[in-house]
């Protein structure tokens, strides 16, 4: 039988993510990996969730192994909210609510609600892969916008959306990460807030704000300074996505998504049959977790623990890679970004090829977190899950490394 003929035209531009390629070759245990963009497990509540656990089990009993309802556990819904609107300055009703299994099934769905074949989606450039190849499935026509170390160039939205619609696409949303975004770090400015309100009101464009790592913010970063675009303007049509997989257990994918009621409604179907529910026993964990207060004690200690690796880094750079190229020191998250001295036109994928193979040092080349293919002389680094030793030892290979393929380029 020929298999590929039974194959959905959504299944036929299905691409492996190129990060996930990647997995294999960066895990190997005698790897000092940059790579994995996941969070520490040293970082992990791991006696309170087990203490949390024993209690469930004993009061609960099966019923905390039971299906639950397709938008959430309502006390998670109601502790979710209000603890989004205390810390986040981002109100929502129970209508506006619901809770997703991780942020990037909350991607799909919103993708299988929202857009069309041709459909114009725009993004920051760079941005997360996970949303680039999530709406790359469902055909939309992606559109990458220029952005700085403050945020993304408005201006530069504005003329996407115009060439999208001369092309004959519908422009239908702008996916952004305003703080400490999956790659670059970046921090927004609320100037670059503010003026991507105004184009998204102007052209009407729906705003998917992820802040998977908005609570993951480093001394001297006040609250002003993370805004949420939800909370300076709670009448925008945004789609506001927060999780807990970054700040509380990555494997618990609990994650939720608060937007106007008419929208949450259809996201609701769509986890209906996409995986009915969320599970009941992540739900229920993370719920005991919220309404003990444990999240208030647990995150100081998170972001101090995200913060001296940070440093760590930026340190090591500035002590290795002066000359190669240029960074901005984290503020917050979980990554840094280098963006190396275009002129000698150095593609970081061959340069990883070698790196792991002979200096055992992994990062992730920057071409996958960009629409177009570009972005072959930047790398992404996160310093999540490197030792301290490690940090100074493995950025002084990767230095030598990329210095001798700019040698070759010379």
């Amino acid at each position: 039988m020929d298999f590929e003929a039974l194959f959905s035209a959504d299944a036929r531009v299905m691409q492996p993510s190129l990060i996930r390629r990647l997995t294999g070759l960066v895990n190997q245990p005698d790897v000092i990996s940059f790579a994995a963009g996941s969070p520490s497990a040293e970082t992990f509540p791991y006696s309170r969730l087990t203490e949390i656990y024993h209690d469930l089990a004993t009061v609960e009993k099966g019923r905390l192994f039971q299906y639950s309802v397709t938008r959430g556990n309502a006390e998670l819904v109601e502790a979710v909210r209000e603890r989004t609107a205390r810390v986040q300055g981002v109100a929502a009703s129970a209508d506006e609510t619901m809770i997703v299994s991780g942020s990037q099934q909350g991607l799909d769905f919103i993708g299988r609600v929202l857009l069309d074949p041709g459909d114009a989606a725009f993004v920051e450039k760079p941005s997360f892969p996970g949303g680039i190849d999530t709406f790359a499935t469902y055909r939309a026509r992606l559109f990458g916008v220029t952005s700085h170390d403050d945020g993304m160039d408005a201006e530069d939205l504005a003329r996407r959306v115009r060439e999208a619609r001369a092309a004959g696409h519908r422009p239908k949303l702008v996916y952004v990460i305003p703080n400490f975004q999956n790659p670059s770090g970046r921090l927004w400015s609320l100037e670059r807030r503010r003026a991507l309100l105004e184009v998204a009101r102007a052209e009407n464009l729906l705003i998917v704000e992820d802040d998977a790592y908005g609570e993951l913010y480093f001394d001297g970063v006040t609250t002003e300074q993370r805004s949420r675009l939800k909370a300076l303007d709670p009448e925008a049509p945004i789609l506001y996505m927060s999780t807990y997989s970054k700040t509380l257990a990555a494997g618990l994918r609990v994650a939720w998504i608060m937007g106007p009621a008419p929208v949450i409604s259809r996201l609701v179907l769509a986890k209906e049959v996409g995986d009915l529910c969320t599970s009941t026993l992540s739900q229920k964990l993370t719920l005991e977790f919220l309404r003990r207060g444990w999240m208030d004690e647990h995150l100081p200690g998170v972001r101090a623990f995200y913060q001296h690796k940070a440093q760590l880094v930026d340190a090591a750079l500035h002590k290795h890679f002066r000359g190669l190229g240029r960074w901005t020191p984290p503020r917050g998250g979980l990554f840094v970004w280098v963006e190396l001295e275009s002129a000698y036109a150095i593609d970081t994928w061959p340069v990883l090829e070698a790196s792991v193979a002979e200096d055992k040092v992994a990062f992730i080349p920057g071409k996958p977190f960009f629409v177009g293919g570009v972005g072959r002389h930047c790398l992404r680094l996160s310093y999540s899950n490197v030792t301290d030793d490690n940090i100074d030892k493995g950025l002084e290979k990767l230095s030598r490394r990329l210095r001798a393929a700019r040698e070759s380029v010379v």
